[in-house]
């Protein structure tokens, strides 16, 4: 099937002085293009982008693109944020959406409504939590919490839900119940973000060990914990330095010039030498954590990881300890330890193709939508989608188009996802669909 994807991103780090986004340092963005990745080369994927960040950030090998969307620098606003016009005029009738992968549980009803409205269209919606509204996170900072009625809400109005792991699902449940929100039947699963492929080319390093602090400086990473800990060695030796890669590293209350520690980002295109080239690098996470991305690329690039002693942390990987400034001691004073990627065990990545083929089969099983017949027949090479439209409704807003369509592709018929719009073509196999996913036992 030639699925037509629509992705709403979540979009978090950003220059807080130039207000751009660093898609090269934003764990969902760069989950987004490690997923598109993994699916099928002649799906087309259309995403809801911030300012700057255009289809060569991910790749030429899928058919992908990008429409800016007025995403807010504000976690919390966008939350709330929904701009029905931007899609009002990026997908008229002509174009079809089949799935959407929301980053953004909170604002999938939005999205529900929009198309039922809009379009008279129910298009499959995927939820990924990449955070959890729960005491548990709302510990590091108040202003975290106060949205799991919208979170629970997007969850209610979802075909899916993807979660981390069992922790963040629980996580989920139960902040839903102590705030007395009911929880509909709905379908979940997990989702796990891999390491990310960055580039190795060369920069200037310091000729001491370099302790890497790859996360952002906020409430929940613990990042002063550490600066203070190395201030304390540093008095002792001068044999390392602390490297924070923070892009908004000058906007914390924290400014003293040292000459032991670096605050510097690097670009993407050697990132990965800047991993593989630290001793170790340190993730200070106590408390609230569902997934580590950050973490794991360092793992990934054969650097070991020193955490805090929580299931999470273990279950990716890391060398937990109990006692963080001795275990960072131990660490500068030996060489460094690399790691086996291969000997680490995470969990592969929900399987979307295969659902979401299942999901529209079942959707359409045993149905035949009024005016199917003369479609098909009427559709014969590039064939497209307003020229049926126009010739046989007078409307073009219709609850049997979307049926019509999953029909079409189920039985064989090919739509043309290197166009924009809609294009269909006759099918070019005797075998459909639901037949080659039978022989490949997907159902």
């Amino acid at each position: 099937m030639n699925i037509r994807v629509l992705i709403y991103l979540n979009p978090l780090v950003f220059n807080k002085i130039s207000k751009k986004f660093l898609a090269e340092k934003d764990s969902g963005i760069l989950y987004t293009k490690q997923l598109i990745e993994s699916l099928p080369t002649n799906w087309r994927f259309t995403i809801l982008v911030p300012k700057g960040v255009t289809a060569n950030f991910f790749g030429n090998t899928h058919i992908i693109e990008c429409i800016e969307y007025d995403y807010s620098t504000s976690i919390h606003k966008n939350r709330y944020h929904f701009n029905q016009t931007i899609l009002s005029k990026s997908f008229p009738f002509t174009k079809d959406v089949d799935v959407i992968i929301n980053n953004q549980p909170e604002v999938a009803s939005n999205l529900k409504v929009f198309f039922k409205i809009q379009r008279r269209e129910h298009p499959i919606i995927i939820n990924l939590f990449h955070w959890i509204d729960c005491k548990e996170s709302s510990k590091f900072a108040d202003d975290l919490s106060g949205f799991i009625f919208r979170q629970v809400e997007g969850f209610n109005e979802a075909d899916i839900n993807l979660f981390h792991n069992e922790y963040a699902l629980r996580l989920f449940r139960e902040s839903a119940d102590e705030n007395s929100l009911p929880i509909g039947k709905k379908q979940t699963g997990f989702f796990h973000p891999q390491p990310t492929d960055f580039g190795v080319d060369p920069i200037n390093l310091p000729n001491k060990k370099i302790v890497l602090f790859n996360h952002r400086l906020n409430n929940t990473t613990g990042w002063k914990e550490v600066l203070k800990i190395c201030e304390k060695i540093r008095e002792e030796r001068d044999d390392f330095v602390l490297w924070i890669t923070d892009e908004n590293r000058d906007e914390v209350s924290y400014k003293v010039e040292r000459d032991w520690l670096i605050t510097k980002s690097i670009p993407f295109q050697s990132y990965g030498y800047l991993l593989r080239n630290s001793l170790f690098i340190i993730c200070n996470v106590k408390r609230y954590a569902t997934w580590n991305m950050s973490m794991l690329d360092s793992l990934h690039y054969g650097t070991p990881v020193l955490a805090q002693n929580t299931p999470l942390m273990k279950q990716l990987g890391a060398d937990t300890t109990e006692d963080l400034e001795s275990s960072i001691r131990k660490y500068i004073d030996n060489s460094k330890k690399p790691i086996s990627w291969d000997e680490i065990k995470i969990s592969n990545d929900f399987d979307y193709s295969t659902w979401i083929y299942k999901t529209i089969l079942y959707r359409i099983e045993n149905k035949n939508p009024k005016k199917y017949d003369q479609v098909s027949e009427y559709i014969t090479i590039s064939t497209p989608k307003r020229d049926f439209v126009n010739h046989f409704w007078q409307y073009h807003a219709n609850s049997n188009f979307q049926k019509i369509r999953w029909k079409l592709l189920a039985d064989g018929f090919i739509d043309d996802t290197n166009n924009s719009d809609t294009v269909y073509s006759e099918p070019n196999t005797d075998f459909s669909v639901k037949a080659k996913l039978e022989q490949k036992t997907l159902l």
